[in-house]
Protein backbone atom coordinates (compact mmCIF):
# COMPACT_ATOMS: atom_id res chain seq x y z
CA UNK A 1 0.00 0.00 0.00
CA UNK A 2 1.37 3.40 -0.96
CA UNK A 3 2.31 5.56 2.12
CA UNK A 4 0.56 8.41 0.76
CA UNK A 5 -1.73 10.34 2.74
CA UNK A 6 -4.35 11.85 1.79
CA UNK A 7 -7.59 13.76 2.79
CA UNK A 8 -10.23 10.82 1.80
CA UNK A 9 -8.44 8.33 3.37
CA UNK A 10 -8.44 10.62 6.70
CA UNK A 11 -11.76 11.45 6.34
CA UNK A 12 -13.19 7.59 6.12
CA UNK A 13 -11.43 7.30 9.37
CA UNK A 14 -12.58 9.67 11.62
CA UNK A 15 -16.22 9.29 10.35
CA UNK A 16 -16.28 5.94 11.73
CA UNK A 17 -18.53 5.24 14.57
CA UNK A 18 -16.44 3.39 17.35
CA UNK A 19 -18.35 0.12 18.13
CA UNK A 20 -17.66 -1.91 21.38
CA UNK A 21 -18.14 -6.19 20.01
CA UNK A 22 -17.35 -9.24 21.00
CA UNK A 23 -15.61 -9.98 17.90
CA UNK A 24 -15.32 -8.70 14.35
CA UNK A 25 -17.97 -10.57 12.41
CA UNK A 26 -20.33 -8.92 15.02
CA UNK A 27 -20.88 -5.88 12.03
CA UNK A 28 -20.48 -7.50 8.36
CA UNK A 29 -18.80 -6.54 5.72
CA UNK A 30 -19.82 -3.29 4.34
CA UNK A 31 -20.78 -2.39 8.30
CA UNK A 32 -17.32 -1.96 8.63
CA UNK A 33 -17.02 0.96 6.04
CA UNK A 34 -19.18 2.86 9.03
CA UNK A 35 -18.20 1.25 12.24
CA UNK A 36 -14.61 0.83 14.24
CA UNK A 37 -14.59 -2.76 15.50
CA UNK A 38 -11.74 -4.40 17.47
CA UNK A 39 -12.33 -8.20 17.90
CA UNK A 40 -13.33 -8.64 21.73
CA UNK A 41 -12.76 -5.01 22.35
CA UNK A 42 -16.19 -5.07 24.44
CA UNK A 43 -15.45 -1.82 25.87
CA UNK A 44 -15.94 1.57 24.53
CA UNK A 45 -12.47 3.16 26.23
CA UNK A 46 -10.90 0.15 24.98
CA UNK A 47 -12.21 0.74 21.69
CA UNK A 48 -11.95 3.93 21.44
CA UNK A 49 -8.00 4.11 22.93
CA UNK A 50 -7.00 1.94 19.75
CA UNK A 51 -8.98 3.87 17.65
CA UNK A 52 -6.87 7.31 18.89
CA UNK A 53 -3.50 5.40 18.88
CA UNK A 54 -4.10 4.37 15.35
CA UNK A 55 -5.12 7.76 14.01
CA UNK A 56 -1.84 9.06 16.05
CA UNK A 57 0.47 7.07 14.92
CA UNK A 58 -0.93 6.99 11.04
CA UNK A 59 -1.30 10.48 10.40
CA UNK A 60 0.62 12.46 13.30
CA UNK A 61 2.87 10.19 14.49
CA UNK A 62 5.43 7.58 13.81
CA UNK A 63 3.42 5.02 11.98
CA UNK A 64 3.27 1.21 13.11
CA UNK A 65 6.16 0.91 14.97
CA UNK A 66 4.91 3.89 17.24
CA UNK A 67 1.49 1.99 17.34
CA UNK A 68 2.85 -1.17 18.11
CA UNK A 69 4.60 0.03 20.63
CA UNK A 70 1.48 1.30 22.33
CA UNK A 71 -0.24 -1.60 21.96
CA UNK A 72 0.87 -3.31 24.75
CA UNK A 73 0.33 -0.45 27.51
CA UNK A 74 -3.46 0.26 26.51
CA UNK A 75 -3.96 -3.46 26.34
CA UNK A 76 -2.89 -3.60 30.17
CA UNK A 77 -4.44 -0.28 31.54
CA UNK A 78 -7.89 -1.81 30.47
CA UNK A 79 -7.23 -5.72 31.31
CA UNK A 80 -7.97 -7.11 28.06
CA UNK A 81 -7.36 -10.44 27.55
CA UNK A 82 -6.66 -10.45 23.51
CA UNK A 83 -6.22 -13.34 21.01
CA UNK A 84 -2.63 -13.84 19.57
CA UNK A 85 0.69 -12.45 20.24
CA UNK A 86 0.87 -8.59 20.67
CA UNK A 87 3.00 -8.33 17.74
CA UNK A 88 1.10 -10.39 14.82
CA UNK A 89 -2.67 -9.17 16.65
CA UNK A 90 -1.33 -5.17 16.54
CA UNK A 91 -0.46 -5.76 12.63
CA UNK A 92 -3.08 -7.08 11.80
CA UNK A 93 -5.39 -4.39 14.08
CA UNK A 94 -3.53 -1.80 12.69
CA UNK A 95 -2.91 -2.52 8.75
CA UNK A 96 -6.66 -3.84 8.13
CA UNK A 97 -7.88 -0.14 9.20
CA UNK A 98 -5.07 1.97 7.74
CA UNK A 99 -5.18 -0.25 4.62
CA UNK A 100 -9.03 -0.01 4.10
CA UNK A 101 -9.16 3.33 4.95
CA UNK A 102 -6.48 4.17 2.20
CA UNK A 103 -8.49 1.52 -0.60
CA UNK A 104 -11.84 3.84 0.42
CA UNK A 105 -10.11 7.18 -0.05
CA UNK A 106 -8.53 5.79 -3.56
CA UNK A 107 -12.42 4.26 -4.46
CA UNK A 108 -13.78 7.81 -3.92
CA UNK A 109 -10.70 9.52 -6.15
CA UNK A 110 -11.02 7.56 -9.48
CA UNK A 111 -14.59 7.88 -9.65
CA UNK A 112 -14.42 11.33 -9.21
CA UNK A 113 -12.18 11.04 -12.51
CA UNK A 114 -14.03 8.09 -14.29
CA UNK A 115 -15.07 10.24 -17.25
CA UNK A 116 -11.36 10.42 -18.30
CA UNK A 117 -10.36 7.52 -16.52
CA UNK A 118 -13.09 4.75 -17.29
CA UNK A 119 -11.04 1.35 -16.92
CA UNK A 120 -10.04 0.18 -13.66
CA UNK A 121 -6.77 -2.69 -13.47
CA UNK A 122 -6.42 -5.24 -11.13
CA UNK A 123 -2.98 -5.22 -9.72
CA UNK A 124 -1.43 -7.83 -7.09
CA UNK A 125 1.35 -6.52 -5.16
CA UNK A 126 2.32 -9.54 -2.81
CA UNK A 127 6.13 -10.80 -3.66
CA UNK A 128 6.17 -13.18 -0.65
CA UNK A 129 3.46 -15.79 -0.12
CA UNK A 130 1.17 -14.72 -3.38
CA UNK A 131 -2.32 -15.56 -2.98
CA UNK A 132 -2.67 -17.99 -6.60
CA UNK A 133 -6.78 -16.52 -6.89
CA UNK A 134 -5.27 -13.25 -6.32
CA UNK A 135 -2.52 -13.66 -8.31
CA UNK A 136 -4.95 -15.25 -11.76
CA UNK A 137 -6.33 -11.74 -10.97
CA UNK A 138 -3.35 -9.40 -11.68
CA UNK A 139 -3.65 -7.20 -15.13
CA UNK A 140 -7.71 -7.67 -15.53
CA UNK A 141 -8.74 -4.51 -16.83
CA UNK A 142 -12.56 -4.26 -16.43
CA UNK A 143 -15.01 -0.63 -17.05
CA UNK A 144 -15.17 1.13 -13.35
CA UNK A 145 -18.58 -0.07 -13.44
CA UNK A 146 -18.58 -3.55 -13.33
CA UNK A 147 -20.41 -5.19 -11.30
CA UNK A 148 -17.04 -7.56 -9.94
CA UNK A 149 -15.74 -4.35 -8.71
CA UNK A 150 -18.43 -4.40 -5.92
CA UNK A 151 -17.39 -8.26 -4.36
CA UNK A 152 -13.34 -7.76 -5.60
CA UNK A 153 -12.67 -4.72 -4.54
CA UNK A 154 -9.14 -4.87 -2.34
CA UNK A 155 -8.64 -5.72 0.42
CA UNK A 156 -9.69 -9.07 -0.55
CA UNK A 157 -8.34 -10.92 3.15
CA UNK A 158 -6.24 -9.92 5.62
CA UNK A 159 -2.74 -8.78 5.06
CA UNK A 160 -3.64 -8.27 1.35
CA UNK A 161 -1.96 -5.76 -0.57
CA UNK A 162 -3.65 -5.71 -4.00
CA UNK A 163 -4.65 -2.61 -5.38
CA UNK A 164 -6.82 -0.71 -8.55
CA UNK A 165 -5.29 1.38 -10.73
CA UNK A 166 -7.22 3.55 -13.02
CA UNK A 167 -6.61 3.99 -16.57
CA UNK A 168 -7.46 6.12 -19.25
CA UNK A 169 -9.13 4.76 -22.84
CA UNK A 170 -5.30 5.11 -24.04
CA UNK A 171 -3.80 3.61 -21.48
CA UNK A 172 -6.14 1.04 -21.75
CA UNK A 173 -5.61 0.36 -25.71
CA UNK A 174 -1.60 0.51 -24.85
CA UNK A 175 -2.46 -2.61 -22.37
CA UNK A 176 -4.90 -4.56 -24.51
CA UNK A 177 -2.09 -3.98 -27.61
CA UNK A 178 0.62 -5.47 -25.54
CA UNK A 179 -1.48 -9.05 -24.39
CA UNK A 180 -2.64 -9.07 -28.38
CA UNK A 181 -6.50 -8.26 -27.11
CA UNK A 182 -9.07 -5.67 -28.75
CA UNK A 183 -10.79 -4.65 -25.49
CA UNK A 184 -11.55 -4.96 -21.60
CA UNK A 185 -11.33 -8.42 -20.33
CA UNK A 186 -14.23 -10.42 -19.26
CA UNK A 187 -14.79 -10.36 -15.43
CA UNK A 188 -14.39 -13.85 -14.24
CA UNK A 189 -17.07 -15.77 -12.85
CA UNK A 190 -17.73 -15.75 -9.17
CA UNK A 191 -17.85 -19.09 -7.57
CA UNK A 192 -19.31 -18.86 -4.35
CA UNK A 193 -18.39 -21.18 -1.18
CA UNK A 194 -19.80 -21.28 2.14
CA UNK A 195 -17.85 -20.40 5.16
CA UNK A 196 -18.64 -20.44 8.94
CA UNK A 197 -17.29 -17.41 10.53
CA UNK A 198 -17.32 -16.47 14.86
CA UNK A 199 -16.11 -19.92 15.55
CA UNK A 200 -14.10 -18.77 18.13
CA UNK A 201 -15.98 -16.48 19.57
CA UNK A 202 -19.68 -15.74 19.95
CA UNK A 203 -22.09 -16.16 17.04
CA UNK A 204 -20.58 -18.41 14.70
CA UNK A 205 -22.68 -18.49 11.34
CA UNK A 206 -22.47 -19.82 7.58
CA UNK A 207 -21.91 -17.34 4.95
CA UNK A 208 -21.18 -17.27 1.20
CA UNK A 209 -18.15 -16.05 -0.23
CA UNK A 210 -16.15 -15.60 -3.53
CA UNK A 211 -13.39 -17.81 -3.48
CA UNK A 212 -10.16 -16.22 -2.98
CA UNK A 213 -11.49 -14.03 -0.72
CA UNK A 214 -11.89 -14.10 3.05
CA UNK A 215 -15.15 -13.73 4.92
CA UNK A 216 -16.25 -10.43 5.55
CA UNK A 217 -14.12 -9.10 2.57
CA UNK A 218 -16.51 -8.95 -0.26
CA UNK A 219 -17.14 -5.68 -0.46
CA UNK A 220 -16.04 -2.56 -1.61
CA UNK A 221 -15.33 0.02 1.47
CA UNK A 222 -15.01 3.03 -1.11
CA UNK A 223 -18.59 2.21 -2.29
CA UNK A 224 -20.25 1.27 0.82
CA UNK A 225 -18.91 4.36 2.15
CA UNK A 226 -20.12 6.95 -0.13
CA UNK A 227 -23.31 4.94 -0.72
CA UNK A 228 -24.25 4.25 2.76
CA UNK A 229 -28.04 3.09 1.56
CA UNK A 230 -26.48 0.03 0.25
CA UNK A 231 -25.42 -1.28 3.52
CA UNK A 232 -27.05 -3.36 5.73
CA UNK A 233 -28.77 -1.64 8.65
CA UNK A 234 -26.43 -0.12 11.13
CA UNK A 235 -28.89 2.82 12.45
CA UNK A 236 -27.85 5.83 13.35
CA UNK A 237 -23.80 6.27 12.58
CA UNK A 238 -25.43 9.14 10.05
CA UNK A 239 -27.78 10.60 12.67
CA UNK A 240 -25.19 10.51 15.74
CA UNK A 241 -24.55 14.61 16.73
CA UNK A 242 -20.98 16.02 18.13
CA UNK A 243 -22.62 18.59 20.61
CA UNK A 244 -25.16 18.27 22.88
CA UNK A 245 -28.77 18.48 22.10
CA UNK A 246 -30.25 20.53 25.00
CA UNK A 247 -31.81 22.38 24.79
CA UNK A 248 -34.05 20.79 21.92
CA UNK A 249 -33.22 22.60 18.97
CA UNK A 250 -35.89 25.30 17.36
CA UNK A 251 -38.81 23.50 16.09
CA UNK A 252 -37.79 19.79 18.35
CA UNK A 253 -40.54 18.24 19.87
CA UNK A 254 -39.54 15.10 21.89
CA UNK A 255 -41.79 12.24 21.59
CA UNK A 256 -44.55 11.78 24.06
CA UNK A 257 -43.82 9.61 26.79
CA UNK A 258 -44.75 5.77 26.01
CA UNK A 259 -47.38 4.57 28.78
CA UNK A 260 -45.25 2.67 31.30
CA UNK A 261 -45.20 -1.20 31.04
CA UNK A 262 -46.65 -3.00 33.82
CA UNK A 263 -44.44 -5.39 35.83
CA UNK A 264 -45.03 -7.74 39.01
CA UNK A 265 -43.54 -6.53 41.95
CA UNK A 266 -41.31 -9.44 42.29
CA UNK A 267 -39.45 -8.50 39.16
CA UNK A 268 -37.42 -6.38 42.05
CA UNK A 269 -35.40 -8.83 43.43
CA UNK A 270 -35.03 -9.21 47.48
CA UNK A 271 -32.67 -6.50 49.12
CA UNK A 272 -30.81 -9.65 50.68
CA UNK A 273 -29.71 -11.11 47.28
CA UNK A 274 -26.24 -11.86 46.59
CA UNK A 275 -24.60 -9.37 43.98
CA UNK A 276 -23.46 -12.77 42.14
CA UNK A 277 -26.75 -14.04 41.96
CA UNK A 278 -28.47 -10.94 40.77
CA UNK A 279 -25.35 -10.52 37.72
CA UNK A 280 -26.12 -14.35 36.70
CA UNK A 281 -29.80 -13.54 36.75
CA UNK A 282 -29.15 -10.69 34.29
CA UNK A 283 -26.55 -12.42 31.94
CA UNK A 284 -29.16 -15.29 31.91
CA UNK A 285 -31.63 -13.10 30.28
CA UNK A 286 -29.82 -13.08 27.31
CA UNK A 287 -28.05 -16.50 27.29
CA UNK A 288 -24.70 -15.73 28.69
CA UNK A 289 -23.06 -17.07 31.86
CA UNK A 290 -20.00 -15.96 33.86
CA UNK A 291 -17.75 -18.17 31.46
CA UNK A 292 -19.24 -17.48 27.93
CA UNK A 293 -20.85 -13.98 26.82
CA UNK A 294 -23.26 -13.55 23.68
CA UNK A 295 -24.02 -10.62 21.09
CA UNK A 296 -27.19 -8.78 21.75
CA UNK A 297 -28.68 -6.62 18.69
CA UNK A 298 -30.41 -3.89 20.52
CA UNK A 299 -33.38 -2.10 19.12
CA UNK A 300 -31.30 0.55 16.72
CA UNK A 301 -29.13 -2.06 15.46
CA UNK A 302 -26.09 -1.88 17.16
CA UNK A 303 -24.40 -5.35 18.39
CA UNK A 304 -23.86 -5.12 22.11
CA UNK A 305 -21.57 -7.62 24.09
CA UNK A 306 -23.11 -9.09 27.02
CA UNK A 307 -20.51 -11.23 29.14
CA UNK A 308 -19.22 -11.04 32.72
CA UNK A 309 -17.34 -7.63 32.06
CA UNK A 310 -20.63 -5.79 32.24
CA UNK A 311 -19.83 -6.22 35.89
CA UNK A 312 -16.47 -5.30 36.19
CA UNK A 313 -13.52 -2.58 36.13
CA UNK A 314 -10.51 -2.20 34.30
CA UNK A 315 -9.25 -4.24 36.48
CA UNK A 316 -11.12 -7.12 36.02
CA UNK A 317 -12.59 -7.00 39.04
CA UNK A 318 -16.06 -7.31 40.09
CA UNK A 319 -17.14 -3.43 40.35
CA UNK A 320 -19.25 -4.28 43.86
CA UNK A 321 -16.11 -5.28 45.61
CA UNK A 322 -14.37 -2.21 45.12
CA UNK A 323 -18.20 -0.32 45.35
CA UNK A 324 -20.26 -2.75 47.50
CA UNK A 325 -22.31 0.65 48.16
CA UNK A 326 -23.39 0.27 44.56
CA UNK A 327 -24.38 -3.25 45.08
CA UNK A 328 -27.95 -2.73 45.91
CA UNK A 329 -28.57 -1.15 42.27
CA UNK A 330 -28.49 -5.25 41.30
CA UNK A 331 -31.98 -5.27 42.53
CA UNK A 332 -32.88 -3.54 39.84
CA UNK A 333 -31.22 -6.09 37.00
CA UNK A 334 -34.47 -7.21 35.49
CA UNK A 335 -35.75 -4.14 34.68
CA UNK A 336 -32.06 -3.08 33.60
CA UNK A 337 -32.41 -6.08 31.09
CA UNK A 338 -35.99 -5.38 30.24
CA UNK A 339 -35.17 -1.56 29.32
CA UNK A 340 -31.91 -3.13 26.97
CA UNK A 341 -34.15 -5.42 25.55
CA UNK A 342 -37.38 -3.28 24.90
CA UNK A 343 -36.47 0.17 25.51
CA UNK A 344 -38.61 3.02 25.33
CA UNK A 345 -36.51 5.30 23.32
CA UNK A 346 -32.51 5.04 23.19
CA UNK A 347 -30.55 8.22 22.67
CA UNK A 348 -27.14 9.00 21.45
CA UNK A 349 -25.02 11.57 22.75
CA UNK A 350 -21.45 12.50 22.19
CA UNK A 351 -19.04 13.68 24.86
CA UNK A 352 -16.11 15.47 24.79
CA UNK A 353 -13.27 14.82 27.14
CA UNK A 354 -12.12 18.68 27.24
CA UNK A 355 -13.30 21.58 25.38
CA UNK A 356 -10.26 21.75 22.64
CA UNK A 357 -9.01 19.02 21.45
CA UNK A 358 -10.47 16.68 23.46
CA UNK A 359 -11.41 12.68 22.65
CA UNK A 360 -15.01 12.29 21.57
CA UNK A 361 -16.83 9.29 23.19
CA UNK A 362 -20.10 8.04 22.50
CA UNK A 363 -22.42 7.04 25.15
CA UNK A 364 -25.50 5.25 24.18
CA UNK A 365 -28.53 5.96 26.40
CA UNK A 366 -31.54 3.46 26.63
CA UNK A 367 -34.85 4.62 28.56
CA UNK A 368 -37.75 2.42 30.03
CA UNK A 369 -41.01 3.66 32.29
CA UNK A 370 -42.71 0.65 34.13
CA UNK A 371 -45.62 1.11 36.10
CA UNK A 372 -45.10 -1.70 38.99
CA UNK A 373 -47.98 -3.78 40.40
CA UNK A 374 -49.26 -3.65 44.11
CA UNK A 375 -46.94 -1.17 45.16
CA UNK A 376 -49.13 2.74 43.88
CA UNK A 377 -45.23 3.35 41.98
CA UNK A 378 -43.56 3.86 38.66
CA UNK A 379 -40.49 3.23 37.67
CA UNK A 380 -37.79 5.09 35.22
CA UNK A 381 -34.84 3.06 34.25
CA UNK A 382 -32.14 4.60 32.08
CA UNK A 383 -29.12 1.65 30.99
CA UNK A 384 -27.01 3.97 29.96
CA UNK A 385 -23.33 2.31 27.82
CA UNK A 386 -20.49 4.78 28.44
CA UNK A 387 -16.76 4.72 28.29
CA UNK A 388 -16.19 1.74 30.90
CA UNK A 389 -19.18 -0.16 30.38
CA UNK A 390 -22.63 0.47 31.69
CA UNK A 391 -24.46 2.10 34.41
CA UNK A 392 -28.01 1.92 35.35
CA UNK A 393 -30.15 3.77 37.29
CA UNK A 394 -33.76 3.16 38.51
CA UNK A 395 -35.51 6.17 40.35
CA UNK A 396 -39.37 5.59 41.63
CA UNK A 397 -42.01 8.36 41.81
CA UNK A 398 -45.56 7.52 43.58
CA UNK A 399 -48.79 7.51 41.05
CA UNK A 400 -49.95 10.38 42.59
CA UNK A 401 -47.75 12.21 40.76
CA UNK A 402 -49.25 14.14 37.32
CA UNK A 403 -48.85 12.69 34.10
CA UNK A 404 -46.92 16.14 33.44
CA UNK A 405 -44.48 15.68 36.28
CA UNK A 406 -43.88 11.87 34.92
CA UNK A 407 -43.29 13.14 31.57
CA UNK A 408 -40.83 16.18 32.81
CA UNK A 409 -38.73 13.68 34.88
CA UNK A 410 -38.46 11.52 31.38
CA UNK A 411 -37.56 14.00 30.04
CA UNK A 412 -34.99 15.27 32.02
CA UNK A 413 -33.14 11.57 31.03
CA UNK A 414 -32.99 12.66 26.80
CA UNK A 415 -29.90 14.22 25.93
CA UNK A 416 -28.22 13.84 22.45
CA UNK A 417 -29.83 11.90 19.33
CA UNK A 418 -32.71 10.30 19.23
CA UNK A 419 -32.35 7.44 17.39
CA UNK A 420 -35.13 4.87 18.48
CA UNK A 421 -38.37 5.27 20.14
CA UNK A 422 -41.15 2.53 20.40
Amino acid sequence: MSSTQFSQAIEFYRNKLKLPTSGWTDIWQEQHSHAFVVAGAAHDALVEDLYNAIYQAKWAGGGYDEFKQRFPEIASKHGWAYNGAPGWRSKVIYDTNITQAYNAGRYQQMMAVKEFRPYWQYRHTSIEHPRLQHLAWDGIILPADDPWWDTHMPQNGWGCKCRVDSLSQRDAERSWQQAGKSGPDTAPPIEWEERVVGKNGSNPRTVRVPKGIDPGFAYNPGKAWLEPHTVPPLRGYDAVLKERSKPWPTGFKPPEMKVPTRIPADMILPADTAPEVAAADFLDIFGADMDQGSVFVDASGVAVAITKALFQDGSGEFKWMSRPDKADRLRYVNLLAMTLIEPDEVWWLWVQDSKENGRWRLKRRYLKAFEVDGSNEYAFCVFEWGRTGWTGSTTFMANKKSQAAREAYFDKQRDGKLVYKK
